[in-house]
């Protein structure tokens, strides 16, 4: 239950940004803005403010900002009503190519702006990590199953002999558990702040695994390698704007390996994920914390903004390409061969996702 309102709070808030964008650019710009609804299918609310109707939907998987003029023949099969005396340089058709450019852009734009939002506000509630140039011996965490997870070792302990040797560094800590340690168990000295601020003393008794290269012995635990150090607001969205920027770079990467082979499209790793994959890692990212299902909004958010962009007909991406044709041709494509272009990119995308869909089922069940 909770993973389904978790999911619906997150769609809704990065439809709603998008949608946003393409509202408020519309508006600025002097188009004559219809409705602004979050949501498809139906009306579940509706207040006519102005000009516009503001309206919320059953369906939380999408939303549209109707502006005059953007799709004649909807209009016309719609039969929605319209005032006589809208002037006509306020239709969508009628404005500049450049504000037509902008106002189909502005949506992923508002999904990038959004994720910048989100990881300020994630690193001015988590801090900054500040690397640590000679790590000391406290723990940050422990794998799962390893030889110190079965000694009964914990997060925050802080490793302070072993066999009798004291040890202050990581470096030293490494240096006393060489290869030959895996022969025996060794005695190691933990300290552990309990829940009153008392620092315990916990003997344990460790056998190490020898790394699959032979090279060392390993218990099982990683070093405290950074530090968080608070931020206000400006360092926080300076953060958030290089987050964002390196993984943009980053799912662009990987786009462009999709496009050309290098990555199986029905990989489970690495492939695309559909709705039930994205409600399978929102599942995941709650039972983590507020902080990852925080991040995994930030990163959907970026990847709803660059795919949009693409120009996949149905998609803004192809408005962008269409309107910068119509601006180097001096006139648009005729509205028959765009409807038949967004048909087809609409099949391909639905096509898309049922796929995928299918292959995500597969992978949960299997």
């Amino acid at each position: 239950m909770l993973t389904a309102i978790v999911a619906i709070i997150i769609f809704a808030l990065l439809v709603s940004a998008h949608e946003f964008g393409h509202f408020i650019t519309a508006k600025l710009s002097g188009m004559y803005v219809q409705e602004f609804s979050i949501g498809m299918g139906p009306l579940v609310f509706a207040k006519q403010i102005g000009e516009t109707k503001y309206s919320l939907r059953l369906l939380p998987l999408g939303g549209f900002v109707r502006v005059l003029g953007e799709d004649v023949e909807e209009e016309e099969r719609s039969g929605i009503e319209v005032p006589q005396d809208i002037p006509a340089e306020r239709r969508y058709q009628n404005r500049p190519v450049w504000q037509r450019i902008i106002f189909a852009a502005a949506g992923s734009f508002m999904n990038l702006v959004s994720a910048v939002v989100i990881f300020a506000l994630m690193f001015m509630v988590a801090g900054e990590a500040i690397p640590i140039e000679n790590p000391g011996t406290t723990i940050s965490a422990v794998v799962e199953n390893g030889p110190a997870h079965e000694a009964g070792m914990l997060p925050g302990d802080t490793i302070v002999k072993v066999d009798g040797i004291e040890v202050d560094t990581w470096a030293e800590l490494t240096a006393v558990i060489g290869p030959a340690s895996v022969d025996r168990p060794m005695h190691v000295d933990v300290e552990r702040v309990d829940e009153d601020g008392l620092v315990m003393t916990i003997p344990m008794e460790i056998q190490p695994e020898l790394s699959e290269d032979g090279s060392k012995a390993m218990l099982g635990i990683y070093a405290l390698t950074a530090e968080r150090k608070a931020v206000g607001p400006i360092r926080g969205i300076a953060l958030g704007a290089q987050a964002t920027w390196e993984t943009s770079v980053m799912m662009v990467d990987v786009l462009g390996d999709l496009f050309t082979g290098k990555i199986n499209v029905m990989d489970e790793e690495e492939g695309l994920t559909g709705p039930v994959g994205i409600i399978r890692i929102i599942d995941e990212s709650t039972q983590q914390g507020w902080l990852y299902v925080f991040n995994l909004a930030a990163l959907l958010s970026i990847n709803l903004g660059i795919i949009n962009m693409l120009p996949i007909p149905a998609l803004d991406g192809s408005k962008v390409l269409l309107l910068l044709y119509e601006g180097l041709r001096g006139k648009p494509i005729a509205p028959e061969k765009e409807g038949f272009l967004n048909m087809i990119g609409f099949a391909f995308l639905m096509t898309l996702i049922l796929v995928v869909t299918f292959k995500d089922v597969m992978n949960l069940f299997g």
